[in-house]
């Protein structure tokens, strides 16, 4: 494989391709969106925001929104939709969020970002910072046993770099860079990072959405592709949690 790719070389057509395919549009997007908490009046921080096009999501339900990347052209097609319906920041969620005070964000929202961290310990410990007493995380990221399959090393348990071609975004066809860690270790870091799990769901493609998903459906109905974590404070009152896990 070539060198990996950053998003800001790809932007786009990340952009343009997220929008309708079916890991983004109909698997991960809806499955996050589910485990929100009501958002009206809320203030919410988006961690990884890409082009905004959850952000759009957000402020729809009345969110407060302060969304965040790393990519300038994803955050500036991110304003052109939004304007001044959110705030909107080139920032790296590897980085602490310095401009944020400490429990001041109700939700913590993160799309398919983290993995691109070798360590997830100080962007979730920043995500209890600014997290507010009874605040809700809410993250997605790749499902361990989906990333195990591309292993280099063949060593479920370690935390390593993966690179992946997405031959959807091109051309020229992106190689990406990402790291790989199994389950135990991403439960591990949220409690490391002094947050809890509430509840932990595997989206799939369900039957009723078969003709949406079309020929992909059979691999998305009987594999996971993504995993999505939801977080908060420990000791704080909260709904639901760990009684009926979807799968």
């Amino acid at each position: 494989m070539d060198c990996p790719t950053s998003y800001e070389d790809f932007a786009l057509q990340y952009d343009k391709g997220s929008a309708d395919n079916v890991y983004n549009a109909l698997l991960d997007r809806p499955a996050v969106q589910s485990k929100c908490p009501p958002l009206e009046g809320r203030r919410v921080l988006e961690a990884g925001c890409a082009g905004g096009r959850l952000t759009q999501w957000l402020v729809d339900q009345e969110a407060r929104v302060v969304a965040v990347d790393a990519s300038p052209t994803l955050v500036g097609l991110a304003h052109e939709r939004l304007g001044d319906r959110a705030e909107l920041r080139v920032h790296d969620i590897a980085q602490p969020f310095d401009f944020l005070p400490d429990a001041s964000v109700d939700v913590v929202v993160s799309s398919l970002t983290l993995h691109y961290l070798k360590d997830w310990v100080p962007a979730l410990a920043e995500f209890r910072r600014v997290l507010a007493p009874g605040g809700t995380v809410v993250m997605s990221t790749h499902h361990p046993l989906n990333d195990f399959e591309i292993s280099p090393s063949g060593d479920y348990f370690r935390v390593e770099e993966l690179r992946d071609e997405w031959p959807s975004f091109g051309p020229p066809t992106p190689v990406v860079r990402f790291y790989r860690r199994p389950l135990g270790r991403m439960i591990a870091d949220v409690h490391h990072a002094g947050l809890v799990l509430r509840d932990l769901y595997e989206p799939r493609a369900e039957p009723a959405q078969r003709e949406r998903f079309g020929e992909r459906f059979d691999k998305l109905s009987r594999k996971p592709w993504f995993l999505v974590l939801v977080l908060g404070h420990p000791g704080d009152p909260h709904e639901g949690g760990l009684a009926h896990p979807a799968g």
